[in-house]
């Protein structure tokens, strides 16, 4: 019976942790959103609300995942104490994270850019077949 408990405690457990955790990406989620719209809102460009989007979460992401390495490599390592790793870790993630945003915010600028052309292209190409072939369907009759 003590088995029983302690296993259905364990599970029970797990789930509030995964549905603290679910709650916390959904709020951590709709905050960088809102941020970014009320500064595209703010700034009157839709390409600053994106840039904004990419850098913070960028920075959030990079950040998490590099703390948890440098204490990873510190418990392997042992070469600082886990408020320097912390630290490190911190310092090194919003650094790179900004780096990262950059780097994909451009990129993702630049593809935006080369469907559009491509598009539009495609778009005028349609527009000119559709006159041409009303200006033969016009003269047919």
């Amino acid at each position: 019976m003590g088995a029983f408990f302690c296993l259905f405690a364990v599970i029970i457990g797990v789930a509030l942790v995964l549905i603290f955790f679910a709650i916390l990406l959904v709020l951590i989620s709709g905050g960088l959103i809102s941020a970014s719209v009320l500064v595209g809102l703010q700034q009157k460009s839709v390409s600053k609300g994106f840039k904004t989007l990419f850098l913070s979460s960028s920075i959030l992401g990079t950040t998490i995942i590099s703390v948890i390495f440098f204490w990873f490599l510190n418990k392997i390592e042992h070469w600082w104490s886990n408020d320097i790793s912390i630290f490190a870790g911190i310092v090194f993630g919003l650094i790179s994270g900004w780096i990262l945003g950059i780097i994909v915010f451009t990129a993702a600028k630049k593809m935006v850019l080369f469907l559009k052309i491509k598009y539009d292209k495609r778009f005028n190409r349609n527009i000119e077949e559709a006159n041409n072939d009303l200006i033969d369907f016009k003269d047919e009759k």
